[in-house]
């Protein structure tokens, strides 16, 4: 009785192998991708919203002073990195990077008014890609509203 595995068994296993490695990898980093731009898609879609209630507390008249209460942040998105910072003082009170490979294709600078309509009032469109190229856009309308959706 031989003991041990026979040289063309070993290589008939790895052959195998690597074949199913060939087949699994390419998929696993197309999901990967995916999953980087669905995760900062909905980060950037929930901080906006954060910052759309944010300035609908904080933009208000204070009845007792008369003066205006304006603590007002504005969230700037780069093409690696978006950021919140007050207007007055240029304070950053949070920074998040995009993951890996995931890409704004221009800067943009989004405030709210206390209505929570996006000031200025422009229509514009903000697109996230990934390492593969697959996209993921915001569109804004001009009484403050904005969506996010795959292309």
């Amino acid at each position: 009785m031989q003991k041990g595995f026979a040289t063309l068994e070993i290589v008939l296993v790895t052959l195998i192998i690597a074949l199913l490695m060939s087949a699994a990898v390419p998929n696993a980093v197309r999901v990967i991708d995916r999953v980087a731009l669905d995760y900062e898609t909905k980060r950037l879609y929930t901080d906006l919203r954060f910052l759309q209630s944010f300035d609908r507390m904080t933009n208000m008249r204070d009845s007792h002073f008369g003066t205006a209460y304006d603590e007002s942040v504005k969230l700037i998105i780069y093409p690696e990195r978006h950021v919140f910072e007050k207007n007055s003082l240029s304070k950053i009170y949070s920074e998040h990077y995009f993951s890996s490979g995931v890409t704004a294709n221009k800067a943009k600078v989004i405030r709210f008014d206390d209505m929570g309509k996006i000031t200025p009032a422009t229509s514009d469109t903000l697109k996230l890609t990934s390492r593969l190229g697959k996209k993921t856009s915001f569109v804004f309308d001009t009484v403050g509203r904005f969506r996010g959706g795959r292309e």
